[in-house]
C-alpha cells in the first residue's frame, strides 16, 4: 500500500460566485462578513470579462469597508485585468468591492459583464 503525504491548503473562511451584467463605474458588490479567522488573503477573481461599447482592458477595483453610519474607507485597490485580485488578510469586518473606473477612465458609458466573479475571503 502506498500512502500519500501531503499539507493541507490553506482555507477560504468563506466566499462565494456570482456574475457581473451591465455595470457601470460607481456600482458595488454584494457585502460579506469576514470574521479574520484565518490567515487567507481576500480576492475577487474576474474570468470572461467584456464591455459592450469599446475595449475592456481592466476594471479598476476598491475593497471598502462598510461602517454603519460613517463613510466607507477605501482598504485597498487594484486593477483587475480579467485575473485575480489579491488584498491580502484582512481585519474583521463587512466589505464589499467597488467598481471605480475602466480603463482607467470613471465616467464611461460602457457597460461591463463579467461571466464569472469569485470572491474569497
Amino acid at each position: 500500500m502506498i500512502g500519500v503525504l501531503g499539507i493541507a491548503p490553506a482555507f477560504a473562511e468563506g466566499g462565494y460566485t456570482s456574475s457581473i451584467s451591465g455595470w457601470l463605474p460607481g456600482k458595488d458588490s454584494r457585502q460579506w462578513t469576514d470574521n479574520n479567522s484565518d490567515s487567507v488573503s481576500t480576492t475577487v477573481k474576474f474570468s470572461g470579462c467584456s464591455v459592450d461599447n469599446g475595449r475592456f482592458t481592466y476594471a479598476g477595483l476598491q475593497l471598502k469597508k462598510a461602517r454603519a453610519g460613517l463613510p466607507d474607507p477605501v482598504v485597498n485597490r487594484d486593477d483587475n485585468h480579467c485575473d485575480t485580485s489579491s488584498f491580502g488578510d484582512k481585519a474583521a469586518g463587512t466589505y464589499y468591492f467597488h467598481y471605480a473606473n475602466l480603463n482607467g477612465q470613471d465616467s464611461v458609458s460602457a457597460y461591463l459583464t463579467v461571466s464569472k466573479v469569485t470572491v474569497g475571503y
